[in-house]
């Protein structure tokens, strides 16, 4: 018995086996480690509570259906556009407000810019929607089957009247474009695929022409809004270009005055050459004539020095050579005393005397000349050293000149460009085109697309399948009787000594095992027989006590049952009611009530006077009185030990019936006088915390436990669970039952 009592607490040292058998009870066995769920036992669980799914599944199904129905249907409309990767180029300029490449973060933007507030509150003041009911609330609503919205009301109503105020009710208003922009907002979903340069505007709306309406307003504002935006930027970039070609202008004006008075003030030409420059240049080309003159008349002074020559001299020595030739002639003939001869000599001292003298006046004069070229040159380099002197000056001024003219020219190209710009700008802005196109324009659905019936409809039926499994787990985690054998042994630690199947109240379940003795019912009696018979081998049990945890539990039936089946098998038994509080044998048998073990004991009568019997099947009872002042010291008494012993050697079998163990403890005392003790459990609905509690009492105590007995069970719906045991068997082979 100790290791009957140890042997759940060691099967629930594993905190993971104890947690699988809290909600799987017949799937884990005792003293094996689980290999796994057993589907099976996971279907027969959900057949067990096949109710509880389908009754979860048809609420949250109906209250599904309720709700979808009763949703305002709404239709969505979609328009796209294309971003332009390809510009319309009427000017070779670029544009002020370029389009861009149209990349990710371009299309990014592009949504983002759609997707804004400025749009929404703009397509609402062109739709004009701040006259739609859906979009200001403020508004008469249409009629419409809304029962969540009927409760919230009727809450609020409740809510506002218990604390003593009254629901404020919104006056129809004109509402502004800025407050219906959030809702607007709130109907549409601009997307793009991240492929293409496509971009989809899809509008929702109770109204599916309204939807429609949306959905190409959008596009509308959003391409207006481009232009827009770039007629502005090239109205602020003309306005901006003329502001500071003004400026320009001056600036230009005034470099060039100042370019010219510097001009003026420093002698400078227009050509970028100054006069004094012009003057050094001549001069430089003088000098140099004038050095290549001297050095010229230095030459013909130095060659003359050496033989002058002139024609003059030429034709003097002409004559000398003469002479010489007609003296040498004469000379022949005549000797040097000769006239002819002296007369010769003197023509030829006279001729060189004058050759002499030309000769002296051309190097005078080549002397001159060469005196006058250095003159020249001296006086050509004065005048050049006195110029460079100036020139210096002066190139410094054309520096500064320089510089001025480049501020000049600067300013006059940037103003030019600036002038060129604006003219361009001005020209654009009669030809500035969207950077994006319609593709589609939306037309009005035809169907809805919200909600989607089968879809909700499918999560009802998927939800509330779930929902249905998940009560059934629960309530099974949750169930807190027993149901077969297997629980029995496991939890209280007991062996099954059977299970007896529930009567039906129009029959007397006592009278069963009389009147059809291979029923059902006498046979699960019999079966309790043999059990209780076989659970002391070498002595069977002769005197059994039958008790249960609480009132109700069919334990006073099971013992008139044992007993009657007993009789009825030929064998001499005894049932004696011992609950002398409420006693209940004489109704089971349908007898009345007569004297009991009070009269025995209190001497008013005699063992032979109490025993009754049954004419029917010829049991032996004793049945009993209630409002006893004292039965725990008459039950327990010396008197009752001996009546035991003495109804034990004339009955094969005798049965005491007993109050519930936790009511009262007659049971406790009766206990220690019976070879064995059947403990009654009903069926599905004692509480194990119950059960547990009593076996522990009489364990306590010393009690002689033979085991327990499941009783009004019922065999249609434990066969159906697919258990296994008897009572499973019991609806399989009814027809071997009459």
């Amino acid at each position: 018995m100790n290791d009957m009592i140890d042997a759940p607490r060691a099967a629930g040292a594993d905190p993971d086996k104890k947690r699988l058998r809290r909600l799987f009870p017949e799937v884990m066995r005792d003293g094996a480690e689980p290999e796994g769920v057993d589907l099976r036992e996971i279907l027969s669980i959900l057949r067990r509570r096949i109710g509880v799914i389908v009754g979860c599944a048809a609420i949250i199904m109906a209250l599904g259906a309720v709700y979808t129905f009763q949703l305002t249907p709404r239709y969505t409309a979609q328009s796209s556009l294309m971003l332009e990767q390809q510009k319309l180029q009427l000017l070779d300029i670029k544009n002020v407000l370029s389009g861009g490449d149209p990349g990710n973060g371009m299309i990014a933007t592009q949504v983002e810019l759609i997707n804004s507030p400025s749009i929404a509150e703009k397509v609402a003041a062109k739709l004009h929607l701040e006259s739609e009911p859906e979009f200001n609330p403020t508004l008469p609503q249409p009629a419409r089957f809304d029962p969540w919205g009927w409760l919230r009301s009727n809450f609020m109503s409740l809510f506002a009247s218990a604390s003593g105020s009254e629901v404020a009710k919104g006056e129809p208003r004109q509402l502004t474009p800025q407050e219906i922009a959030p809702a607007v907002a709130g109907r549409i979903l601009v997307t793009n695929d991240g492929i293409s340069y496509i971009i989809k505007i899809r509008a929702q709306s109770e109204n599916p022409e309204l939807a429609a309406k949306i959905a190409n307003a959008y596009i509308d504002v959003y391409l207006n809004d481009q232009l827009e935006a770039k007629f502005d930027a090239t109205r602020r970039a003309s306005a901006w270009l003329n502001e500071h070609l003004t400026d320009l202008r001056e600036k230009v004006l005034a470099a060039e005055r100042a370019v010219q008075l510097f001009r003026e003030q420093n002698n400078l030409s227009h050509s970028g050459t100054t006069v004094t420059g012009q003057q050094l240049a001549e001069l430089n080309s003088q000098l140099i004539i004038a050095s290549a003159d001297r050095q010229q008349k230095e030459a013909a002074l130095r060659a003359a020095r050496g033989s002058a020559s002139s024609p003059l001299l030429d034709k003097l020595k002409e004559q000398e050579a003469d002479l010489l030739r007609r003296q040498a002639e004469l000379a022949t003939r005549y000797k040097s005393e000769h006239p002819a001869m002296v007369n010769m000599a003197a023509q030829i001292r006279d001729v060189r005397a004058k050759i002499g003298q030309e000769t002296a006046a051309a190097y005078r004069v080549l002397s001159d000349q060469v005196e006058l070229a250095r003159a020249k040159e001296q006086s050509i380099k004065a005048a050049l050293a006195s110029l460079q002197q100036s020139t210096t000056q002066q190139d410094k001024a054309q520096v500064q000149l320089a510089e001025l003219e480049r501020e000049a020219q600067a300013s006059k190209a940037l103003y030019e460009d600036f002038l060129n710009r604006f003219k361009q700008t001005s020209v654009q802005e009669d030809i500035q085109q969207p950077d994006a196109r319609l593709v589609a324009a939306a037309t009005p659905p035809g169907a809805p697309s919200f909600p989607s019936k089968p879809l909700y409809l499918g999560v009802a039926l998927v939800v509330s399948l779930f929902f249905g499994v998940l009560v059934a787990v629960i309530m099974e985690r949750l169930d807190n009787g027993f149901r077969t054998s297997d629980q029995l042994e496991k939890v209280a630690g007991l062996p099954a000594l059977g299970m007896v199947p529930n009567v039906s109240r129009t029959r007397r379940p006592a009278r069963v095992v009389v009147a059809s003795p291979v029923s059902q019912y006498s046979e699960a009696i019999r079966s309790v027989r043999t059990a209780v018979r076989y659970s002391h081998v070498d002595s069977p049990p002769k005197l059994i006590l039958v008790t249960s945890s609480l009132p109700g539990e069919g334990k006073t039936v099971l013992a008139s049952s044992i007993a009657l089946s007993v009789a009825r098998s030929g064998g001499r038994a005894l049932l004696v009611d011992c609950d002398l509080r409420r006693p209940g044998v004489a109704k089971v048998l349908g007898a009345e009530e007569g004297p009991g073990l009070v009269d025995l004991f209190d001497g008013t009568a005699t063992p032979e006077s109490i025993i009754r019997v049954d004419a029917e099947s010829g049991l032996h009872f004793i049945s009993a009185k209630g409002g006893t002042a004292n039965p725990q010291d008459l039950l327990g008494s010396q008197h009752m030990r001996t009546f035991l012993d003495q109804m034990r050697q004339h009955y094969d079998l005798v049965v005491l019936d007993s109050p519930p163990i936790l009511a009262v403890s007659d049971a406790i005392i009766l206990s220690h006088s019976a070879d064995a003790t059947i403990y009654v459990i009903r069926w599905e609905k004692t509480p194990r915390q119950a059960v547990t509690g009593a076996l522990k009492m009489i364990r306590t105590n010393g009690g002689h436990l033979a085991g327990a007995v499941l009783s009004r069970v019922n065999v249609r719906r434990h066969s159906s669970y697919g258990y296994g045991d008897s009572a499973y068997y019991y609806g399989r082979g009814k027809g071997y039952y009459r």
